[in-house]
Formats: C-alpha cells, sequence, structure tokens
C-alpha cells in the first residue's frame, strides 16, 4: 500500500551496500555516489508515510520532523558516512512497523 514498503526495501538494499565497504574511504566515496539516489527514495518514502498518516496526530508530526531533519538537516548524510549499521536498523524497524498497518 502506497509503496511504503518497497521504499524501505530500496533503502535497505542501499544501506546492504554501503554496509560491505571495509573502509572509511570506501564508504565515503559509496555515500557520495549513491547520496542522491538514497536522498530520492527516502524524499518519497516520507510523501507516502504523510499519505498513510493524513490525519493530525503524533506519528504524522513524528514523520514530519524526520522528513525535516533529512531533508534539510542533513541527517541522511550523516548516517550514510557515520552509521550505516544504525541506519539499517531503523530502516529495518520501521519496514517491521508499517508491514502491518500497509498489509
Amino acid at each position: 500500500m502506497y509503496g511504503v514498503v518497497s521504499d524501505v526495501n530500496e533503502l535497505l538494499k542501499s544501506v546492504g551496500e554501503l554496509t560491505r565497504a571495509n573502509s572509511d574511504a570506501e564508504r565515503s566515496t559509496w555515500a557520495g555516489r549513491n547520496y542522491q539516489n538514497v536522498l530520492g527514495v527516502s524524499t518519497s518514502l516520507f510523501k507516502k508515510l504523510l499519505k498513510v498518516f493524513a490525519k493530525s496526530g503524533t506519528l504524522r508530526e513524528a514523520v514530519k520532523v524526520a522528513e525535516t531533519e533529512v531533508v534539510q538537516g542533513g541527517l541522511l548524510r550523516d548516517c550514510l558516512e557515520v552509521g550505516s549499521n544504525d541506519l539499517k536498523g531503523l530502516l529495518q524497524i520501521l519496514k517491521d512497523l508499517a508491514s502491518p498497518i500497509l498489509g
């Protein structure tokens, strides 16, 4: 529904590639090469999540805050460069939470 799970899967695939990098230099190169694509998928994901959580409430506000941090605050770039395993874990949690809601 809404393509949320497919976007999360795409992000998990990207983060999986990143975690296979053997050095900081490789991770940095990967992040530079793939950042725009990952940002595009992330932006798409947030738009879809805002459709899912269309009614005003705590979850919608949390999605909006996360969207602002990723798009304007550089959170995504920081995660890609520093903590790819943490980002992968967060995406897996999001996928697990979204699956029952979205069918």
